[in-house]
């Protein structure tokens, strides 16, 4: 009997630890105007799509859009929607290069700050014309980590009930 309440005090010991949570963190899909984009006049709103929900509590969450001359564009409350930030920007006839800066928390309390750049100019080629990168965020982790997690757990979780197995028909002999 005790033999057994060991194996399985070891057993729930060692299935505890072998579980690892999820280390992924939620990115940036897209925005509106796009990062690095060229667009032939303001917009009235910024709008930042992540790959998660976001929270919204107090003021957790901000967008900034400077213009060259260090001039806040933004005006009014930031909007939560699930995934999506959004901001108005006050009416201008200005062109040049604007910066976007962002904060936004993640439903997993995870906190992502960064900015980037948008150019308005009054000749440029529409945005479908323009060559699009997809954004990256180098912050991220390699997406095959997941899987290693999961082959890790799973072959812990098959090896303690291997044991546990071979420890019970060991005392039943």
């Amino acid at each position: 009997m005790r033999m057994r309440s060991i194996a399985v005090t070891l057993g729930a010991v060692f299935l505890a630890f072998s579980t690892l949570p999820a280390s992924a963190h939620t990115v940036l899909v897209t925005s509106s105007p796009q990062a690095n984009s060229v667009i032939e006049s303001l917009p009235t709103s910024i709008t930042i799509t992540f790959a998660e929900d976001l929270v919204d509590i107090g003021n957790s969450n901000s967008i900034s859009v400077l213009d060259q001359a260090g001039e806040e564009l933004s005006q009014g409350d930031i909007s939560v929607s699930g995934p999506t930030l959004s901001k108005s920007l006050t009416p201008s006839d200005k062109v040049g290069v604007f910066t976007v800066a962002y904060r936004a928390v993640a439903a997993d309390g995870h906190v992502i700050k960064d900015q980037f750049t948008f150019t308005v100019e009054v000749t440029a080629v529409t945005t479908s014309e323009t060559q699009e990168e997809p954004i990256s965020n180098s912050a991220t982790e390699p997406e095959n980590k997941l899987s290693i997690y999961l082959i890790l757990s799973v072959t812990a979780i098959v090896g303690g009930l291997l044991i546990l197995i071979f420890i019970w028909k060991k005392q039943g002999n």
